[in-house]
């Protein structure tokens, strides 16, 4: 790999321990993947920050770091921990409560945004052609395929590397060659909100190419494309899906060499069958943490029903920052019984009691939470998960 004579003293250890082993982790994974050189980024969004996840040995390498002078050097996010930062949750296991601060606290003196939030877009939205280092899944083909920037889907300690060096391995879905789509998708006509998800859980689950989809119908909205690409991220490798008319054309080509027109028998079943009377449910919406629009919307729905039924459970899953400016909201939505969960997600959490389903508008939480929670899932609209958790 060619580096620049700043990278070589950096490498050389004469801007310190952390940085030159920070940088060592992004050279060597670069060279591995055949990178020629390294790029400077703009922003850095960290996963892989939750305590149930790396435990112990993950918090004394960020305390490490942070012990021989780790500090940022670009704008830096983090993605959810696994408590509620509120410390109310009585669905989110708040056990490692202490830990998860610790591994918090190290990263926000390293000079992290604290951010904890999936949705780093929100926060900044990357320009096109912006060179970023994120993890998180959704978060990577959001930026790719929403804004046209360019990051990859790194694991945490080398977003951690790139967070505290300024670069990353000039590779992957950073070079113009490797953002090509070849498979053209024809999305049908008419398709529910729920339809979303389990369009792009069939994406992840059968397409290994770069996809272009096309929408015959009015352009979706940024919530519904929200749902489509998390879903594929998490059932498939993606990084990048081009939809027409809305990826910036200038980020991404063509070269298809094979048309698809979807039918709702393709996908239908991925939504799963919904739960019958007598079992236990858990609603959970929010995976990606909501848009604010979409925690007025749940307001809306929910002020028209009295409380969470006995024995089910709803959880909505929003940034730190929500509070503020709908505080009025959540307290209307906590006094039905409806748990608002602060800068976390079940799917890096532990759960303090087993549900026998998992409801919810989100095909990556059904994904996940089938695999690491072992519950049945069914995708639905916003609407009709409030209808089947909570009494009129």
């Amino acid at each position: 790999m060619h580096l620049t004579k700043e990278q070589e003293r950096i490498l050389n250890g004469e801007y310190g321990w952390a940085k030159a082993r920070a940088l060592q982790i992004i050279v060597n994974v670069g060279e591995a993947l055949g990178a020629e050189k390294l790029v400077r980024i703009v922003h850095a969004h960290v996963s892989g920050v939750s305590y149930n996840n790396i435990g112990e040995p993950g918090l004394r390498f960020l305390q490490e770091f942070l012990g021989k002078g780790a500090k940022t050097a670009v704008y830096s996010t983090i993605n959810p921990g696994c408590i509620d930062l509120m410390n109310n949750s009585k669905i989110i296991d708040q056990a490692p409560y202490h830990n998860q601060l610790k591994i918090n606290n190290a990263l926000e003196n390293m000079g992290f945004s604290p951010t904890y939030t999936c949705i780093p877009y929100y926060h900044r939205p990357p320009a096109p052609k912006e060179h970023l280092a994120w993890g998180e899944s959704n978060a990577v083909i959001i930026a790719n395929s929403l804004f046209g920037a360019k990051t990859n889907r790194e694991g945490g300690p080398v977003a951690l590397a790139t967070a505290i060096t300024g670069y990353t391995y000039y590779s992957g879905l950073h070079l113009d060659e490797n953002r090509i789509a070849r498979k053209r998708i024809i999305i049908p006509d008419e398709i529910s909100e729920k339809e979303y998800s389990a369009i792009g859980l069939w994406i992840g689950y059968n397409i290994y190419d770069i996809p272009v989809i096309e929408f015959n119908r009015e352009k979706p909205s940024i919530y519904e494309l929200k749902l489509l690409l998390s879903s594929a991220a998490a059932s498939g490798k993606h990084g990048l899906i081009a939809i027409k008319d809305v990826t910036p054309r200038e980020t991404y080509s063509l070269d298809i060499d094979e048309t698809i027109e979807l039918e709702p028998g393709d996908y239908i079943d991925l939504i799963g069958t919904p739960p019958s009377n007598e079992e236990s449910v858990l609603g959970h919406i929010g995976c990606p943490h909501l848009h604010p629009r979409e925690l007025v919307k749940i307001h809306q729905v929910a002020t028209r029903y009295r409380r969470v039924k006995n024995n089910n459970g709803l959880l909505i899953s929003i940034p730190p920052f929500f509070y503020e400016l709908f505080r009025q909201e959540i307290n209307d939505l906590r006094t039905k019984g409806i748990e608002i969960a602060f800068g976390t997600c079940p799917i890096v959490s532990k759960l303090t009691k087993q549900y026998d389903f998992l409801v919810t508008n989100s095909g990556k939480s059904c994904f996940y939470m089938s695999r690491i929670h072992r519950i049945n899932t069914y995708i639905a609209s916003v609407r009709e998960i409030i209808d089947l958790v909570m009494e009129k």
